[in-house]
Parts: structure tokens; C-alpha cells; sequence
């Protein structure tokens, strides 16, 4: 029984530290509940006044920093968008422009896996593409949206609107100067299961190599 009281006190006492805690940490206004129970009608409009006044600076350095941010990113976009066309345009390495198609397998699109239609691309080092997919049989054609992307060597396909997690992915590698054929699934937005990728580099003018 003695034992008993004894963690019961001590439940007590640890909910009671609690609860002064929380007391304690409450605050209006960035001041303290029982400061501010004491301050007078002038002392809290002052508080209220200073407390706004730090919000609204902590407002604008977080549009500050999101508009730098998306300058940033406005730049590098740009700049990806320019090298992609000066490979396209034949200035570059082998490696840095590839010829992709898709063919077998399927695609999650109206809420079940359907047999892919054949799709081929190209898509150069730095470049984000969006593609139109189609899959189903006969009448039944459904259409989705393919996100796929190629940089440093890395290409990636089914790539959800917000990071990388989820996208197949496929390395760089010798045999792609001649054709290499891999098998792809996915957990992107389009879940692709089995899908037969064919990865061909495209002969630049210059015909160095990576």
C-alpha cells in the first residue's frame, strides 16, 4: 500500500510540474501570462503594438528569402534551358544528348494499370521534360503526364511534381554510346511496372566522350 501512495504522489507531482510548466509558458503577446495579468492598458497596447511590429519584419525576410529563392531558381532554369539548347544545337559530349523510347510494361492511370502505348523522346543533360502518355487498349485510352528528367548522368523517369522520391532511375554507362535496353517499375504518380527502356546516346558533332 506504502508503494502504491508513493507512485501515486509521484504521478501527482510530475502532472503538477506539468501543468506549472505549461502555465508558465503561456504567453500573450510574446509576453508572459502572469506579466501580463500586472501590466497596465498603456503597457499592453505597447506590447501589442511591438509584438506586430516583429511579426510583420518576420513576414517580409520570408518574402524576402522565397523571392531570392525563386530568382535563383529562375536563373538556373534559364541557364539549364541554354546549355540543353546548345547541345541540341550539336555543342557538346557524347553522353550529353539522349534518344529514349518506352515500350512493354504498364502505367497506373484511371485508378488501374494499363498496357503503355510506345513513346520515344529525346532529352538533353540539364533538361526536365513533361510527356504525354497514353495507355489501354482498343477504345479505351487513357492519358497521363511523364516527368523525366537527365542530369549528370542520371536520367529519371516518373518523377513526382515535388522531389525525386519514387522515380526510376538509370546511370550513365559505355553501352549507352551503342543502345542499352533496361527494365523499369516506379512508385512516381504514373507507378510504372515492367516498362522496357531503351537508352541510346546521340552522336554529337565533336565526337568526344564523356
Amino acid at each position: 500500500m506504502k508503494i502504491y501512495r508513493t507512485k501515486v504522489a509521484g504521478a501527482l507531482g510530475l502532472l503538477l510540474a506539468l501543468l506549472m510548466v505549461t502555465a508558465c509558458s503561456q504567453r500573450i503577446y510574446g509576453v508572459p501570462l502572469e506579466q501580463w495579468e500586472m501590466m497596465t492598458p498603456m503597457e499592453r497596447q505597447t506590447a501589442m503594438k511591438s509584438w506586430q511590429a516583429v511579426q510583420q519584419a518576420r513576414a517580409e525576410q520570408r518574402a524576402r528569402e522565397a523571392e531570392l529563392a525563386a530568382e535563383r531558381e529562375r536563373l538556373e532554369q534559364a541557364r539549364r534551358e541554354e546549355r540543353a539548347a546548345a547541345i541540341r544545337a550539336g555543342h557538346g559530349l557524347i553522353g550529353d544528348l539522349l534518344r529514349v523510347s518506352l515500350q512493354g510494361g504498364q502505367v497506373r492511370l484511371g485508378g488501374s494499370h494499363r498496357d503503355l502505348q510506345p513513346l520515344s523522346f529525346t532529352i538533353a543533360s540539364g533538361e526536365v521534360r513533361e510527356l504525354q502518355v497514353e495507355a489501354g487498349r482498343g477504345s479505351r485510352i487513357y492519358r497521363g503526364t511523364l516527368r523525366v528528367s537527365y542530369d549528370d548522368g542520371l536520367l529519371m523517369l516518373d518523377i513526382p511534381s515535388y522531389g525525386t522520391a519514387g522515380a526510376a532511375r538509370l546511370a550513365y554507362g559505355a553501352g549507352w554510346q551503342h543502345g542499352v535496353r533496361s527494365v523499369v517499375s516506379s512508385n512516381g504518380p504514373l507507378r510504372l511496372r515492367d516498362v522496357v527502356v531503351y537508352v541510346e546516346a546521340v552522336p554529337l558533332p565533336n565526337r568526344r566522350y564523356r
